[in-house]
């Protein structure tokens, strides 16, 4: 069975701003379908909807307001299906979710893209004038829960079943506010939309008659495609409309129904056009385990659309099986021939009795017999051709079951290619051709020569030079076969000068007019009168147009094309040149004789194919060319991309007390960068307001995690934070400074394990290991140990189901192989423990046979891109900074520190001993230049490590801890240490002088902090700063360009730039050692 291609459209809640960016800044196509609706949308409301999208001044502002959401969404979906289309991808199915139905009706061919705009806009103003607000809610949770779950049943209305496990519910704000806090108590995960209405619920009823006086105004179309609806879970065909769209916003949305009548024509590939890629999600849950169908998401809020576009189009083309395209080309006046369609007729009768109504004539005897001698006669070829040319084609199909990719005509022709790609049907075709033919045959006092041996530019010189004005190039047959039209007398005298001028031959055409010239003006004019009155439907197949050798910017511009190409050239050589130039091997002639495929073999020898991306044409093109260079979404490992949804294998790692702050995960997250808040050292209260802000403002997806520092005196405080970030919905930590497996990261790991329908096993929740030793790294890529793991199901922390699956995976997602980094650190080097890392990862797989591979990724000393170059040869699935980014704007720290960090070198870091890890003797990486607390914390941990109390000081000592260090009394530090300590280390420290030694020293840790922090200028000797190297070989590579200064550094230009700058050199590099070999 064939493939069928699905179009998914999705509506409101997938939106967010500068959806569809990349494939704006490099598709052509999809950037100038955009621009032409832009001009509408203005035109019609005010607002710029490009500007709205991607314009700067709108970062960070809600996206929300329908009068920019209604259009965006419908604009950056046709502008896909458009892009698409132009590479020969066209549907045989579309299905629409709530509002992407309008998308998918436009796509179908039942309303115009122009009139879909006009109501989209003038819906979003019904709606904020009369509809009170609202929202709606998506729940992970099976889908019966809205049948039993009476505070969901008595608080909202079901908007939309997507899968057994996601459902979506709908309501005013009070009652989604009910719902909110009963979800949250019963620990099930939710999301809003951002949507202000409530869509799919009775608050909608207000709408009703307003909306249907509006839908009534639309002159819908029966569908040229599959058309399906998620409103009735079924194929909508030829119906009121009208009352269609009206359910389409009141009812609910039966996605998973839906899917299941399209997946009937499995096997099934399912592109989501959909800014999010939400409906791809959807599909691969609901995909039968043993579906042979695929499905694929172009744009994404991570920034991959280039990307995930020539992934599709390349895996589409594969599927094929022939990589070569296919073309029919359809011939005009000329090709006929007396005899021609024998036993043709008798195939298609209806076609016959049909055209026979329609003529006036028998169709059979004037192309079998011609009695009358009339089908060279220019009304009689015409319709004679255009019913031979569409007979032999639907006996063609038939035959092949084969469809071509791309198709063409020749002047008349041009209508048979028409038809094939379904822009009007057979009837409406050949009463358009019998006018034309009807309009130039009253055309007369005019000539053809036909000019063979001589090319354009020749041909053109030879009339400039002769003043052979009135002369028009009416066919470009090949580039050495040119026919010239004009007044008869005029051609007769050219036909003499060309003969001298050297061509092959110039013959006269026996023909009454000049077709294709100026002279044709009169029938082009009243022809276009006849045209206006044609709706024309979307092409199905890619058509190439004689006036341009391209295809059409919208079914919009048919009637013009078809008028202009009266009065203008027949560009047949470009014509061929671009189905050469897109990879069409197979030009099949569909008509009486071999009068183009002739014309194609000369085109062939004598001319290069014109690829349409090559920058000498103006013509657009789908993909800007890559040119064999490494790309920066390349780097890594791919599944990394997908896991996270994020844009390029690179991570910002956590820096603790907020300096990896809000709006440095805010900034990366929008950019589609994974980052990690850091949360370590930071009281439960700030952390969960972190939480919210970021939420707020990643809503739709954006990649982004949270730090879990290792509490080693406080194992009950990790519990606290595992409850807390799982019951914030936080599916992704950096779990550092660990030295083994605590029960905190198994219960974060284990919650809500479970097996999907077809067996697999997901793992809601991801950790990163931050590790710098083989032993620690080892530990984390076995599965949990089981002694805690039953500790955890004895104190029902964990259900049976999570014990018994956890075993089957590891403890960490991703292993990141930390080096020479600022904070703590052993100094390893990254050269030797990445590879030991990657053998052990090795090792363990070949142990565990896991189902997905373990990843292993590199941090510490990269902040050039080669640092990062070398990371990835040596085989790094992804890199993490950290150092890099606390010199920048969005760090949340003091400017005075930047300033101190944006003078710094890769000489200027030293070890100290670490405040949370004191006693044992932990390390960190610090800022040393003009600055003495490298040197008082280490004077400070040799003082613990020789006395046992304050007393044992000798006085000298104390003097200068109190004057210098601390700048008060032990006593005064005692004090505030018992303001923020724990009640049982306050004990136990007036129990044990040594305790309280180490209570004291550890004052300064946290006191050297704050003034960092706070940039208190009277304490700058005693600020702590962790750092690595790696931002002084920043500093050296930034030095004279816009990031030199710390002010005009943000977090994902940073990120972005040294990808970018990595894949550059090692594609350079690359090059180098490919031409030594």
């Amino acid at each position: 069975m064939t493939e069928k291609i699905v179009f998914l459209f999705s509506g409101q809640g997938s939106q967010y701003r500068r959806m569809g960016e990349q494939l704006y800044e490099k598709n052509k196509i999809f950037k100038a379908r955009m621009d032409e609706m832009n001009e509408h949308v203005l035109a019609s409301s005010g607002i710029s909807v490009i500007d709205r999208l991607y314009g700067e001044k709108y970062r960070g502002i809600p996206f929300d307001s329908l009068h920019e959401t209604h259009p965006a969404i419908f604009m950056v979906e046709h502008a896909l299906d458009e892009a698409l289309r132009e590479e020969g991808i066209f549907p045989d199915i579309v299905a629409g979710a709530s509002m992407g139905e309008l998308a998918a009706a436009v796509s179908a061919g039942i309303i115009g893209r122009g009139a879909a705009l006009d109501l989209l806009v003038e819906m979003a103003g019904l709606t904020e004038r009369l509809c009170p607000q609202g929202g709606m809610l998506a729940v992970f949770a099976d889908t019966q829960m809205y049948e039993y779950d009476l505070v969901l049943r008595h608080n909202s209305e079901l908007a939309g079943v997507n899968h057994d496990a996601h459902f979506v519910v709908t309501g005013n704000s009070i009652g989604l506010g009910m719902i909110e806090r009963h979800l949250r108590a019963k620990g099930i995960l939710y999301q809003y939309l951002p949507v202000r209405y409530a869509f799919h619920s009775d608050l909608m009823k207000v709408l009703e008659v307003p909306y249907q006086s509006l839908l009534g105004k639309l002159d819908c179309q029966s569908p040229q495609t599959l058309y399906y609806s998620c409103q009735t879970g079924r194929r909508v065909q030829h119906q009121d409309f009208q009352q269609h769209f009206w359910n389409v916003l009141r009812q609910p949305i039966l996605f998973a129904e839906t899917f299941a009548e399209i997946e009937l024509f499995s096997p099934c590939t399912y592109i989501d056009l959909g800014p999010s890629g939400t409906l791809n999600g959807f599909v691969t849950k609901l995909l039968p385990a043993k579906s042979s169908s695929s499905s694929f998401r172009i744009m994404t809020p991570f920034h991959q659309d280039s990307i995930h576009f020539t992934q599709t189009i390349n895996h589409l083309k594969k599927k094929k099986g022939d990589p070569s395209m296919l073309a029919h080309v359809f011939p005009g006046q000329g090709a006929q021939k007396v005899g021609m369609a024998t036993g043709l007729f008798d195939l298609f009768p209806e076609k016959e009795v049909l055209a026979d109504s329609i003529l006036g004539y028998s169709i059979r005897t004037l192309c079998q017999e011609d009695p009358d001698h009339k089908l060279n006669q220019t009304e009689y070829t015409q319709p004679a051709l255009y019913v031979v040319n569409s007979l032999l084609y639907e006996k063609n199909i038939m035959e092949t079951g084969r469809k071509p990719d791309i198709v063409a005509g020749h002047s008349l022709g041009e209508y048979n290619a028409l038809l094939a790609a379904g822009v009007f049907d057979f009837e409406t075709g050949l009463r358009l051709v019998q006018k034309r033919g009807e309009l130039m045959s009253r055309i007369s006092g005019g000539g053809m020569l036909a000019i063979v041996g001589l090319t354009e530019s020749s041909v053109r010189k030879i009339l400039q030079d002769y003043g052979l004005e009135s002369i028009d190039i009416a066919n470009l047959n090949t580039p050495k076969q040119i026919v010239l039209a004009g007044p008869k007398e005029d051609i007769t005298v050219a036909q003499a000068i060309f003969e001298r001028e050297g061509a092959e031959l110039a013959m006269p055409l026996r023909v009454s007019g000049a077709f294709h010239s100026r002279y044709m003006a009169g029938a082009r004019k009243e022809f276009e009168a006849v045209l206006s009155t044609v709706a024309f439907h979307r092409p199905q197949i890619t058509v190439l147009y004689n006036v341009t050798a391209r295809p059409s910017p919208s079914e919009e511009d048919i009637a013009q094309l078809l008028g202009e190409q009266l009065t203008s050239s027949v560009k047949w050589t470009e014509t061929v040149q671009v189905l050469l130039g897109k990879g069409v091997q197979e030009i099949v002639e569909i008509g009486p004789g071999t009068v183009l495929t002739k014309l194609v073999s000369k085109i062939r020898e004598e001319a290069q194919p014109i690829r349409l991306s090559d920058p000498e044409h103006i013509s657009p093109a789908p993909v800007e060319e890559q040119g064999g260079m490494v790309q920066p979404e390349a780097l890594g490992n791919p599944s990394f991309l997908e896991d996270y949804g994020t844009a390029y294998t690179y991570v910002a790692g956590a820096m603790y007390k907020g300096i990896a702050s809000e709006a440095m995960v805010i900034k990366l997250g929008k950019s589609g960068i994974l980052s990690f808040f850091g949360s370590g050292g930071l009281k439960r209260e700030r952390i969960e307001g972190a939480i919210r802000s970021i939420k707020s403002e990643l809503s739709n997806g954006e990649p982004f995690g949270m730090n879990f520092l290792h509490n080693a005196s406080n194992p009950e405080a990790e519990m606290e934070l595992t409850n807390l970030y799982l019951e914030h919905g936080i599916r992704c930590i950096e779990a550092s400074a660990f030295m083994g497996i605590t029960p905190a990261l198994v219960l974060f790991r284990a919650k809500g394990l479970h097996r999907m329908a077809d067996g697999t096993l997901n793992a809601p929740q991801k950790i990163m290991a931050k590790i710098s030793r083989p032993e620690i790294a080892e530990i984390f890529m076995r599965p949990a140990p089981k002694g805690i793991v039953e500790k955890l199901v004895q104190e029902n922390r964990l259900t049976a189901t999570e014990a018994e699956l956890i075993g089957s995976i590891p403890m960490a997602d991703d292993i990141c192989a930390e080096a020479d980094s600022g904070g703590h650190t052993d100094h390893a080097v990254a050269l030797t423990l990445l590879p030991s890392i990657l053998e052990l990862r090795k090792d363990i797989m070949n142990e565990y046979k896991y189902a997905k591979p373990i990843r292993v990724g590199a941090a510490g000393g990269i902040g050039t891109p080669g640092a990062a170059a070398s990371m990835f040869v040596i085989g790094a699935d992804f890199i993490v900074t950290g150092s890099i980014n606390q010199c920048t704007v969005e760090a949340g720290t003091s400017p005075l520190v930047k300033d101190m960090l944006n003078q710094m070198n890769v000489q200027d870091t030293e070890s100290a001993p670490a405040g949370d890890m004191f006693e044992i003797g932990a390390r960190v990486q610090v800022l040393k230049k003009g600055l003495f607390f490298p040197a008082r914390a280490n004077k400070l941990y040799e003082l613990y490590r020789q006395f046992n109390s304050l007393d044992e000081l000798d006085s000298k000592t104390r003097q200068q801890l109190q004057e210098r260090y601390f700048k008060r009394s032990f006593e005064e530090v005692f004090e505030e240490v018992k303001t923020y300590q724990p009640r049982d280390e306050i004990e136990q420290a007036e129990r044990n002088p040594k305790h309280k030694l180490a209570l004291v020293f550890k004052w300064y840790f946290g006191y050297s902090t704050r003034a960092a922090m706070q940039g208190v200028q009277e304490d700058k000797v005693n600020f702590q700063i962790h750092c690595g190297p790696a931002l002084g070989a920043f500093n050296q590579w930034a030095k004279g360009t816009a990031l030199e200064s710390w002010r005009n550094r943000h977090v994902d230009e940073i990120a972005i730039a040294l990808m970018k700058e990595t894949a550059a050199l090692l594609s350079n590099r690359l090059l180098a050692i490919t031409a030594k070999l």
